[in-house]
């Protein structure tokens, strides 16, 4: 492992459970540190993710039903920045209005959480692209944020496969070249892209260089 690595595995090794958040307004308005969220389709894999990335086996709770995080999730990395768990999207298994609730703490979050810097879109390699995911590129353009996307899950996708998804996403990202950053592939099983993933969370904190 490279000096560099270690020095982000110590960085995101620091973290704390901030809360979880039923609301925007909810939140402290002590918590204000730059903050990145999370955000992708019921069972995308963000709580796997967010583990891997702060090298914690159950920061975030991992649960093999989808929407089972129903509030925002805030856990605050090295008392220097903030990662936001967001419920997951396309939550058919819970109730009319529960969805509509999540729905709209999701766009008030989107639309209104300003200290948030970036957003990381998760997609289901195995899976691929959906109109809800669709939704939230638009969502998060039209809210002036900018956004990154973490395929996940890749250890169970041919290479091939894998090479077909990012010249379409790469295709479909033209349209909102102005918001869009950068594509990841990771699995959270086998640690893979994780390290990538921290490194642009350090480099677009602006405080810290690797």
């Amino acid at each position: 492992m490279s000096k560099g690595n270690k020095r982000l595995n110590l960085f995101f090794n620091s973290n704390t459970y901030k809360g979880s958040f039923n609301s925007l307004s909810a939140i402290s308005s002590s918590n204000d540190l730059i903050e990145f969220c999370f955000i992708g389709r019921s069972n995308v894999g963000k709580s796997s993710i967010i583990n891997a990335i702060t090298k914690s086996k159950n920061l975030a709770k991992t649960s093999k039903t989808p929407g089972r995080t129903q509030s925002i999730n805030i856990f605050e990395i090295n008392k220097s920045l903030n990662i936001a768990d967001l419920p997951g999207y396309g939550f058919a298994k819970v109730s009319k209005v529960m969805r509509e609730n999540l729905s709209n703490l999701i766009e008030n979050y989107v639309k209104n959480r300003t200290n948030m810097r970036h957003a990381f879109v998760l997609i289901d390699s195995k899976v691929g692209l959906k109109n809800l995911d669709i939704d939230m590129f638009d969502l998060l353009s039209e809210s002036n944020k900018s956004f990154s996307i973490i395929f996940t899950k890749t250890d169970k996708c041919p290479k091939s496969h894998l090479e077909l998804l990012n010249k379409s996403i790469l295709s479909l990202m033209k349209s909102y070249s102005k918001f869009f950053f950068k594509t990841f592939f990771t699995s959270a099983k086998k640690i893979q892209g994780i390290v990538d993933v921290q490194k642009v969370i350090f480099q677009l904190s602006q405080k810290y260089e690797i």
